[in-house]
């Protein structure tokens, strides 16, 4: 229940695709979590190709008619990114607070990444907070 105390106003699940683009709203209603809406909207050929996005516009324009079509009104989206360019290293550090771990992750992330600093884009999700300080 912790994840959906935060997201009680509701979620979308996007799925950018190489041929459509999918959403559906997710919401808690009374303890149970519910499908409010789903669609799909297809897009253009070569858009998106070998995972990469060829057709931005085209991307943005179809995931707006999703959102009108639908009448999408949460902010929160929870989507992913997969792809020849993206890692996903799972690292273990030693207790430190949530500051301490921001300006640390760059650093640490340079040990596991095998292109120059400055041509990635570094992101973080603490996965087991029993060690996290506040």
């Amino acid at each position: 229940m912790g994840l959906w105390s935060t997201l009680a106003g509701g979620c979308v699940g996007l799925d950018i695709g190489s041929s459509a683009i999918k959403a559906i709203e997710l919401r808690r209603w009374r303890g149970e979590t519910r499908l409010v809406s789903f669609g799909i909207e297809p897009l253009p050929a070569q858009a998106i190709v070998d995972g990469a996005i060829m057709d931005q516009s085209a991307v943005v324009d179809a995931i707006g008619r999703l959102k009108s079509t639908l009448g999408l009104r949460t902010k929160l989206v929870a989507t992913a990114i997969a792809g020849h360019s993206v890692i996903v290293k799972k690292i273990v550090l030693p207790k430190m607070s949530r500051d301490e771990l921001d300006q640390q992750i760059p650093t640490e992330a340079e040990h596991h990444i095998p292109f120059k600093r400055e041509e990635v884009d570094i992101d973080h999700q603490v996965v087991s907070g029993e060690n996290a300080q506040g």
